[in-house]
C-alpha cells in the first residue's frame, strides 16, 4: 500500500537489487575466462606479422642478390655482400647464411636466417625453439 501508481504503468515489483545477487563477480569471472584467448589473439597477429615481414624481407634480399648475380655471376662476394646489406637496411640479423650458385645459365641465390619470435618462451614450453629458419630462394637467367 506503500507506493502509488497505476496498475498499467508500476515497474516496482520489476526493479531488482543486485547488491546481494549471487551473480555479483560473475562478469569477472566471465573476463578472466576470455582474456587469455584475446592475449593469444593478439600476440598471434603480431607472430604473424612478423613472420611474413621477416619472410619478405629474406627473399627480397635474395633477389637483390640475384640481380647483382646475373650481371656478375662469379663474384660470390659481391653477391653475398649485397645480400648482407639488403638484410642490414631490413634490420634482420647477421646470423644469415647465404649460398649462391651458378647452375648452367641461372644463378640460384638461398637465404636462410634465424627469426626470434615474440612468444619464445610460451612457445618452448610446448617444447619447440624460440627461433624459426625462414629460407628463400631465388633463381634468374644470366645476361
Amino acid at each position: 500500500m506503500g507506493e502509488r501508481c497505476w496498475p498499467k504503468f508500476c515497474f516496482a515489483p520489476f526493479v531488482r537489487r543486485t547488491w546481494g545477487s549471487p551473480e555479483r563477480g560473475q562478469e569477472l569471472v566471465e573476463y578472466a575466462l576470455v582474456f587469455p584467448l584475446l592475449f593469444l589473439l593478439l600476440f598471434g597477429l603480431l607472430e604473424v606479422g612478423l613472420i611474413a615481414y621477416s619472410y619478405n624481407t629474406i627473399a627480397n634480399a635474395a633477389r637483390a642478390g640475384a640481380r647483382y648475380g646475373i650481371i656478375h655471376p662469379d663474384d660470390a662476394a659481391g653477391i653475398e655482400s649485397t645480400v648482407r646489406s639488403e638484410l642490414y637496411t631490413r634490420m634482420i640479423s647477421e646470423t644469415a647464411t647465404i649460398t649462391s650458385a651458378r647452375e648452367g645459365d641461372w644463378i640460384r641465390v638461398e637465404v636462410s636466417c634465424p627469426v626470434t619470435l615474440i612468444t619464445g618462451a610460451i612457445i618452448e614450453a610446448f617444447g619447440v625453439g624460440p627461433t624459426l629458419e625462414l629460407r628463400a630462394v631465388s633463381r634468374m637467367p644470366i645476361e
